[in-house]
């Protein structure tokens, strides 16, 4: 049974938490500044779940604080739904119109169908939102998608690990085998199998996303077939995995934020200390991308691709594991990086026997 006093107080928690951040935004503001300010666009946020999670919305929020920092905008405006269905999202998007922000940005691809009616029925409101698109004919003139080109980074990712691994052996352990986990599967697979030709990858899909005891479970089973750097992909499914790699002294990586804060608790939590790195969507980026678009009328419609080249993709800190790695193997991962900017490397192509630049053979 749901313990809803508890679950308002949380709610109740969370809303003095924005206030406090907002006052102290505004503490050492002058009356002459706040009326400068005032004349500004005005930019709300309507994230997901709350922005303190250390995840996508919190990400969101840093951009949208960024725009403030950098006097873009008049102030960071949130507009929290209540709650998780259609109907809350609707809700908390039109108080954002209501309250005349010139651009509204959701977070999530659960709000794809508020953000696009919302987009349909004002259309003198900008309307943008992460980690979602359409087909390009489906786009009012008012609405932007950003889509994050995870595959860049999950090569970078997978060159990592097979710079890293001792047994030439890494695991991937992953939800379902459809193409939003496959865009972090295979080119994670090729980026490892083409800087060390000696590696084994295996591959178990768990066709589950919230079972963090069967990701543990298949991890496990890599790690006692000699697998020594585990990769996560699917939800608190894969968040299991990497936690137990993690605890049995395997290396392991992340995906989508970063899985020091998020699966060991800033470092505090057993097995932060193997964590290699997770493969970001920088959200962050994109938000402060899209408001700068905005202000200064640049804005245009449809999907925005975030990827390596424009720091829309990347690798998270190596945080605990940075004295680990040679640094060989970061200048190296720098070069990969460079590579997948300029086009010089495919990160779809398996590589293994095919070297397209000398330039970007593995450090010996």
């Amino acid at each position: 049974m749901m313990n809803t006093g508890r679950n308002s107080q949380k709610a109740g928690l969370r809303l003095v938490i924005l206030s406090l951040i907002i006052l102290h935004l505004f503490s050492s503001i002058s009356n002459a500044q706040v009326s400068a300010l005032m004349t500004l666009p005005q930019v709300g946020l309507i994230p997901g779940g709350p922005i303190d999670d250390q995840s996508f919305n919190q990400m969101a929020y840093a951009g949208l604080t960024r725009a403030f920092d950098a006097s873009l905008i008049a102030f960071p405006s949130v507009y929290q739904p209540t709650g998780n269905t259609e109907p809350d999202y609707d809700a908390a998007i039109a108080q954002c119109v209501a309250a005349g922000n010139s651009l509204c940005v959701t977070v999530g691809f659960m709000m794809g169908n508020s953000t696009m009616n919302a987009a349909i029925n004002n259309p003198s409101v900008h309307f943008a939102i992460a980690d979602m698109t359409w087909d390009e004919p489906s786009y009012p003139a008012n609405l932007r998608g950003m889509h994050f080109s995870v595959e860049e980074a999950a090569y970078l990712a997978g060159t990592l690990a097979g710079l890293m691994t001792e047994t030439d052996k890494i695991g991937i352990v992953a939800g379902m085998a459809i193409a939003p986990v496959d865009d972090f599967v295979f080119p994670y697979i090729y980026g490892a199998q083409w800087a060390n030709h000696s590696v084994y990858s295996m591959l178990d899909y768990a066709n589950d996303f919230s079972n963090e005891a069967l990701g543990a479970a298949l991890a496990q089973s890599q790690i006692d077939r000699g697998a020594d750097v585990i990769l996560g992909v699917g939800g608190m499914m894969g968040n299991g995995a990497i936690r137990q790699a993690g605890l049995q002294s395997k290396y392991c990586i992340g995906v989508d934020v970063d899985a020091y804060y998020t699966v060991f608790e800033s470092g505090t939590a057993p097995g932060a200390d193997y964590l290699l790195t997770s493969i970001l969507k920088r959200i962050d980026n994109a938000v402060y991308d899209t408001i700068v678009a905005h202000v200064n009328d640049t804005f245009t419609s449809g999907t925005h691709i975030y990827d390596v080249e424009n720091g829309g993709v990347g690798l998270a800190p190596y945080h605990y594991t940075e004295p680990d790695i040679p640094p060989e193997v970061i200048s190296y991962l720098e070069d990969v990086a460079a590579g997948i900017a300029d086009g010089s490397i495919d990160v779809w192509q398996d590589r293994k026997s095919t070297r397209l630049n000398s330039s970007h053979e593995s450090p010996s």
